[in-house]
């Protein structure tokens, strides 16, 4: 036996080494069909500090917040045992890193890169492993359903689920699924504050209290917060959130929690500048064409939730809860757009810049009740884990559309005190009204079989009927109904502790009115289909430290195209894919050292196309490469140092790939001390070296990011 169990010693780190290496060789091999995915940790009984590729918090971190414990939502098993790449971000990194939005903090997770407003709207856009996930953000589970800055003061942690998922959450997630965890009573009393100082001018407060007494619990977040955006002349963000929680019955076997969300905005919006020549035009970074007293950016969004869930017995519980979600925007941007005749001699400072409106007001609203149980039970040799669901939703978005003639801009000097005595005569353009009705059942199972194999098993069946009213247009009033049938399944083999490797597939649906609007041109479209397969392997070197990798495909099968016999409707002829690879490790390399890095490679291609222009291109704002680093240390007198980098290859902003982004990389830095029991002083600073870099791509324009920027923080805890 001893003689085992040195073979098992050295066997288990050339194993875990094998796996990831052949994962390391394979994206130069990927091919259309090639699976993958980064697969989570084993636990077999042993969990590890850090389970995810993009995980990392640094010193001495309750083991509450390690994220291969973190429940998968809608999933019967935890991260570390879920067969499919998932990256979580906890509450203590988003500090850390000095994130005040979602968008920020998700700069931990590779794979992903920002997008522009679609149609005049801003707020989180971005794409996920080559996909549009704008529709594709989740509260505890239930779907988010507008675009708006999203602040994460009330956000244990951020769960992104990448490749088709739809068993779990329905129509969409070609790409994955964004979720956001909130934070919850807890049974004990407890208090933070945290004000920081931005250099350029702003300032941000949050609050987190909580109390407990006997079986009632009470939790308050609020937050405020105002900042001029570094190097970008009158933009800036404003914004305040409170969102009360009460769960009575905490502890014990019937739990009621009822919460609420509250957030506004008043923001200058960015629409950035325009391309020249297919690239981002070479003006200063602080140039901007908006017009004062013309240009802003309201929202207001109000989430309420009932949660009420019941415990049988160990590992049996039922639960449902029930969501009124309401978001109402108002914006009235400015996108430029080259106005003159362009030659390769034209002087910049002859070209003129089309101010074009961007003028949208509407209200989107969600009711959705949703039952789930959940069982851990044996039969026989198999245990299972499984978790079964009934979903029924109401969704509406109203949306009103106009347009205004504003003054011309030059180029390189657009004068911001135009809009001065400015007068916006506004002209309707269109008025429509999207409802949707949809009942949906799923039961994934996963099923351990013996101490080496897994099977996970899982399938949804959804009704989506859908009705668009163009009410400034007489007669286009479009419905349908789709019946949806979407599958998942896995096989796991878990050779020795600590080394976990799966194999999975998927699928996933998008309908014509997935964000309820509806088109001549899509009216009869059935919705376009999406398949993933999935290979990924993992080895928790130590308890606490992880190395991963994945290969994967997503393949659209039947995307959208025009059709070739008449230009104003379209075909489902199309095909896209993307082959991917990943491969990241997290954790503690050495005490007091901590350290997360994650890349992704993307191999995007539109295959089939009817616009022939776009056959064989890569699709738009899909870098090729991404990569993020972040490392800590620990000092002595509590002092811990912080370093990273994020990296975004050149994209397309369009499918034809005529317009291009560069790369960048961006740096940050951070220093943090415990000045005394319960408080602790922070110094951040964001883009360090002050990179002039490009964020959100649009077709006509790009946003450029942030200046460096400094934040110096006190956090108070009690």
């Amino acid at each position: 036996m001893a003689s085992l169990r040195c073979l098992r010693a050295g066997f288990e780190p050339a194993l875990g080494l094998g796996a990831i290496g052949l994962l390391a060789a394979l994206p130069s091999a990927v091919a259309q069909n090639a699976p993958g995915n980064a697969a989570t940790p084993a636990n077999d009984g042993t969990q590890t500090a850090l389970a995810l590729p993009e995980v990392s918090v640094s010193g001495a971190v309750p083991a509450t917040r390690r994220a291969g414990d973190t429940i998968t939502p809608r999933a019967p098993a935890s991260v570390a045992e879920t067969p499919q790449s998932i990256d979580v971000i906890p509450r203590a990194l988003v500090e850390e890193r000095g994130a005040n939005s979602l968008r920020e903090a998700l700069r931990n997770v590779t794979g992903i890169s920002l997008a522009a407003g679609e149609g005049g709207l801003s707020g989180d856009n971005l794409t996920l492993r080559g996909f549009s996930a704008s529709n594709d953000f989740y509260i505890d589970g239930i779907r988010d359903a507008a675009n708006y800055t999203r602040d994460p003061f009330n956000v244990e942690s951020i769960e992104v689920l990448k490749g088709p998922s739809a068993i779990l959450f329905g129509r969409g997630s070609t790409g994955g699924v964004i979720n956001q965890t909130s934070r919850m009573p807890q049974n004990s009393n407890f208090g933070e504050i945290i004000v920081s100082g931005y250099n350029p001018i702003g300032v941000r407060a949050t609050v987190d209290v909580n109390m407990a007494i006997d079986q009632v619990a009470v939790r308050l977040n609020a937050m405020g917060y105002s900042q001029d955006t570094a190097d970008r002349s009158h933009v800036y963000n404003q914004r305040y959130g409170v969102a009360p929680a009460i769960t009575f019955g905490i502890g014990g076997n019937t739990q009621l929690t009822l919460s609420a969300l509250h957030q506004e905005e008043d923001n200058i919006p960015d629409f950035g500048v325009p391309f020249l020549n297919g690239r981002p035009a070479p003006v200063s970074r602080s140039t901007f064409y908006g017009l004062q007293g013309v240009d802003y950016e309201r929202y207001r969004t109000d989430v309420f939730t009932a949660n009420l869930q019941h415990r049988f017995m160990d590992g049996v519980t039922i639960r449902n809860v029930t969501r009124y979600g309401t978001y109402h925007r108002d914006i009235d941007a400015t996108a430029p757009r080259i106005l003159t005749a362009i030659t390769p001699t034209t002087p910049l400072a002859s070209i003129l810049v089309n101010r074009q409106a961007q003028i949208r007001e509407g209200t989107s609203t969600i009711l959705e009740n949703q039952t789930e149980f959940r069982a851990a039970f044996e039969t026989g040799p198999l245990r299972h884990a499984m978790v079964a669901g009934l979903e029924i939703g109401h969704e509406t978005a109203q949306l009103r559309r106009f347009t205004a003639t504003r003054p011309t801009a030059t180029l390189i000097g657009p004068n911001w005190g135009q809009g001065d005595g400015f007068v916006e005569n506004r002209t309707l353009t269109g008025d429509t009204l999207g409802t949707s009705n949809r009942a949906a059942i799923f039961l994934v199972d996963q099923i351990r079989i013996g101490q080496y194999f897994e099977v996970l098993g899982g399938i949804r069946q959804e009704r989506f009927q859908s009705n668009s009213d163009n009410r400034f247009v007489a007669g286009q009033n479009f419905s349908r109904t789709d019946n949806m049938t979407s599958w998942r399944g896995a096989l796991v083999f878990k050779p020795v502790r600590g080394v976990r490797t799966y194999v999975a597939a998927g699928t996933s649906f998008n309908p014509s009115i997935e964000s309820l609007a509806l088109t001549v041109a899509n009216a009869n479209l059935a919705p376009e289909r999406n398949r993933s397969y999935e290979f990924g392997a993992s080895w928790d070197i130590t308890e606490g430290l992880v190395v991963r990798g994945a290969i994967f495909n997503i393949e659209k099968t039947n995307a959208r195209t025009v059709d070739p016999t008449n230009a104003t409707v379209n075909v489902l002829d199309g095909r896209q894919r993307v082959n991917g690879f990943e491969l990241s490790l997290a954790g503690t390399i050495l005490p007091g050292w901590n350290a997360i890095a994650g890349y992704t490679l993307l191999d995007s291609r539109i295959v089939e196309s009817n616009n022939p222009l776009e056959r064989n291109r890569h699709l738009l704002n899909t870098p090729r490469q991404t990569a993020t680093l972040w490392t800590t240390y620990d000092l002595p007198y509590a002092i811990t140092v912080g370093a990273g980098a994020s990296y975004v290859d050149s994209r397309f902003g369009n499918n034809t790939n005529t317009v291009r982004v560069p790369a960048y990389v961006r740096y940050d830095a951070t220093v943090s001390m415990q000045v005394s029991e319960g408080i602790t002083a922070r110094l951040n600073a964001l883009n360090l070296t002050d990179k002039r870099f490009y964020e959100g791509v649009y077709q006509g324009n790009v946003t450029p990011g942030s200046g460096r920027t400094l934040i110096a923080s006190v956090a108070m805890r009690f």
